[in-house]
């Protein structure tokens, strides 16, 4: 059983338990009877260790967790004589670190400057990026997150280069998003020209294209206000997958939101973000969509049907 002193307030559901356990052990906050009383825990059922490992493997799926860089994350449980291995990667720093990056913005920092050559830039959370040149015409490479350029420079190209791409401006507003090997350009005013997979693709007046490695979408129209309102504070869903939302969510914060069940990643929500209240946005849901938030700690929120 679990120690009363650690979890008398919450559900005793198993896929619960198994979250307790992992942030418990996770935020290093654990005796050793605490590891005793896991490993127990472990042993009484399969479902157990099976709902625990779930845990995790959510867990290290995620692409968009951010940790303090100075916690040690090599933590490891140990059931009986067996380890149950929760190292995360050494990329798992603080604000995706990268070693050439310029300019960095921290988690839920919106940041204007200009760039040399004139061009205007807002950039979102946590993103990094390097000044570049090609071909004598001044750009930027994004290494990780999103940035929206405007580009209206007389006589001026600029560029764009992501997940092996280059979008190329000959004057006008657009934004480079690049998150998880996957990079999405939106037009919104004024014609792109995409070089990405081997090919060369146009990119009108409000459209949308991704692309990937050895892969390019064909364009389609999107709403430009709603999918760029993170430059005005907000972030708009209308009818997305909630696993969808989550994933934009985690951008913006620290930690990793966990959702239980493929039933409820799928349901679909409408509502539109303050990002400066961002935290309370699950909980603004939980009545809407009939789902249990529970946070462990900082870095792990876990949802579930109610």
């Amino acid at each position: 059983m679990i120690p009363e002193t650690h979890f008398d307030t919450m559900p005793r559901t198993v896929s619960d338990q198994a979250a307790y356990w992992f942030a418990l052990l996770l935020d290093g906050s654990e005796t050793e009877n605490d590891r005793k009383a896991f490993a127990r825990w472990a042993a009484e059922d399969p479902s157990h260790l099976h709902a625990f490992d779930e845990i995790e493997r959510l867990w290290n799926g995620s692409s968009s967790l951010q940790i303090d860089a100075n916690r040690n994350l090599g933590r490891r449980a140990f059931l009986g004589g067996t380890i149950v291995a929760m190292v995360l990667g050494a990329g798992w720093t603080a604000h995706r670190f990268h070693p050439l990056a310029d300019i960095r913005t921290a988690s839920g920092e919106r940041r204007e400057m200009v760039l040399p050559g004139g061009v205007k830039a807002m950039l979102a959370s946590d993103t990094s990026l390097s000044l570049v040149a090609k071909q004598g015409v001044s750009g930027v490479a994004i290494h990780h997150g999103e940035a929206w350029f405007d580009h209206q420079v007389a006589g001026a190209n600029f560029f764009v280069t992501a997940t092996g791409g280059t979008t190329w401006s000959e004057g006008g507003r657009f934004d480079v998003a690049n998150y998880a090997g996957t990079t999405t350009v939106i037009a919104e005013q004024n014609g792109l020209v995409l070089r990405a997979g081997g090919t060369m693709k146009p990119v009108q007046t409000g459209q949308e294209v991704r692309y990937g490695d050895g892969w390019v979408s064909d364009p389609r129209k999107v709403n430009v206000g709603n999918a760029l309102a993170w430059r005005n504070g907000q972030l708009v869903f209308i009818g997305e997958r909630l696993d969808d939302v989550v994933n934009i969510l985690e951008r913006w914060q620290n930690g990793k939101i966990i959702i239980l069940g493929d039933t409820l990643k799928s349901r679909k929500v409408t509502i539109v973000v303050d990002l400066d209240r961002s935290r309370h946005v699950l909980d603004a849901l939980s009545t809407v969509l009939s789902i249990k938030v529970d946070q462990f700690t900082d870095y792990l929120t876990v949802v579930r049907a109610a």
